[in-house]
């Protein structure tokens, strides 16, 4: 308990970052220099065509969007039906990038 009081405390401390932004970032886009992605995840698409960040069916994509404000945010500002579509067929995106 006192783990996950710390990670949570810690996590609202940093500042948001982009994966792949060196430098700012604001409302998910990536004002500064982008730079190839090495990580497991190269991003999700479901079938109503929405591209994503994050698969949230795979457990670690779903704890890297967990800290991912920017990603968050975009989900909630995001208002296209393409994401509904998604998740009434079992296909959960984070982070969506177009819908």
């Amino acid at each position: 308990m006192k783990y996950s009081l710390l990670v949570l405390a810690l996590s609202a401390l940093s500042p948001a970052t982009y994966a792949n932004c060196v430098g700012p970032t604001v409302n998910g886009e990536c004002l500064g220099t982008e730079v190839p992605s090495y990580g497991s995840s190269d991003g999700y698409q479901g079938s109503s065509g929405s591209n994503y960040q994050y698969d949230l069916n795979n457990g670690s994509d779903r704890n890297s969007y967990s800290i991912d404000l920017d990603a968050q945010r975009r989900d909630q500002q995001n208002t296209g039906v393409g994401r509904s579509q998604d998740r009434s067929r079992g296909q959960y995106g984070g982070g969506v990038y177009d819908d």
